[in-house]
């Protein structure tokens, strides 16, 4: 148990300390930028209003002048009448009570935390799997090649860069003409056939059919990275003097390979936490091209309807899901290396 006083303790206060000034910091980016990107986004909402004829026009001769009084009011209504600074403090203050305001993109005005709660579990679907099933396997092909080494070494290696650093709209491209146009097992789409959701087993069936590429894609690029970050780790931990010392002592080879492993998954552990957050990002560009019914999904849409307030909204929150990440990874990885703990002490002493 750490008291208030102790070393660690305060690490991870001064860790708590720094990530919360930088996730100020990204909201107010995520705020400004949606709003000096190019584009109307009032006249573009005023605009769908017209078009499903929701407000009255009585004629081009109406329009014009009854367009700016609802233009102001629509700016009045939404807090963008007021000095930008001011409406940062409001709508940060709403973030933090849960009030993330309303999507502009949907004619209804829909609150944008409902549709966040709405996309991100289909978008945890793909993630969490993913992100579990690489890490274990590319973990295991990592440590095995640098075990063994030799000849399946170098070119398990090779493959695993080439794997590493393979485009995902590249692999998308190549998974969807074997799987869907090839073979016509998976759809082309990630989106399910079935497009309103229920827990039906036809929209179940649909949906893990569309799940199928998406996953598939994370998963093979990510193994790469894993085996080649644990390989790397083994190697290290091979090396080490304490490895020559036993090897000297005339430990046997498999005993030595699994001293070494385990002192090498322990920063993968880190990397896995910090992985969460940065694949929950990329992992929205592989959504938007399948079209899987995720925050990827929902992201492009109200990005072409030019909805700022689901953007920072958006954008906030998965910056909140990476810093978050990093902190627990900065504070857990003490916990499985007690040479970090040491070290803490030792500066702080």
């Amino acid at each position: 148990m750490y008291s208030l006083a102790s070393p660690y303790t305060r690490y991870v206060i001064s860790k708590a300390i720094t990530y919360s000034i930088l996730w100020i910091l990204a909201a107010f980016l995520n705020f400004l930028l949606p709003r000096i990107m190019p584009g109307d986004p009032i006249g573009r909402y005023l605009e769908t209003l017209y078009n499903m004829g929701q407000v009255a026009t009585g004629g081009i001769a109406q329009v014009v002048p009854e367009a700016e009084l609802l233009r102001q009011e629509v700016l009045r209504k939404f807090g963008l009448d007021q000095p930008p600074l001011t409406q940062f403090i409001y709508w940060f203050i709403n973030f933090l009570r849960g009030d993330w305001g309303y999507s502009i993109a949907f004619p209804n005005l829909p609150p944008v935390k409902d549709l966040v709660l709405q996309y991100l579990p289909n978008t945890l679907l793909l993630l969490i799997p993913s992100l579990v099933v690489s890490w274990l396997i590319g973990n295991y092909l990592g440590a095995y090649m640098a075990l063994k080494g030799g000849k399946l070494d170098k070119i398990g290696l090779s493959s695993m860069q080439f794997i590493s650093l393979i485009p995902a709209y590249w692999l998308i491209i190549v998974l969807i003409f074997i799987f869907s146009v090839q073979l016509r097992l998976l759809p082309v789409s990630g989106k399910p056939a079935l497009v309103i959701p229920s827990m039906s087993w036809d929209y179940i069936n649909a949906l893990l059919k569309a799940w199928v590429l998406p996953m598939t894609t994370i998963t093979i690029i990510g193994i790469g990275g894993w085996s080649i970050g644990m390989r790397a780790y083994v190697i290290y931990q091979l090396n080490s003097n304490y490895i020559r010392y036993s090897r000297a002592l005339g430990l046997p080879q498999r005993v030595l390979g699994r001293y070494a492993f385990r002192n090498a998954i322990i920063p993968q552990f880190t990397a896995f936490a910090l992985s969460f957050g940065g694949l929950f990002a990329g992992n929205l560009l592989v959504e938007m091209v399948y079209g899987y019914p995720g925050m990827g999904s929902l992201l492009a849409y109200v990005m072409s309807r030019l909805d700022i307030f689901s953007m920072q909204a958006i954008f906030t929150f998965t910056a909140t899901m990476i810093l978050l990440a990093n902190f627990l990874a900065d504070v857990l990885y003490g916990f499985l290396d007690p040479r970090i703990r040491r070290g803490i002490v030792e500066v702080a002493g």
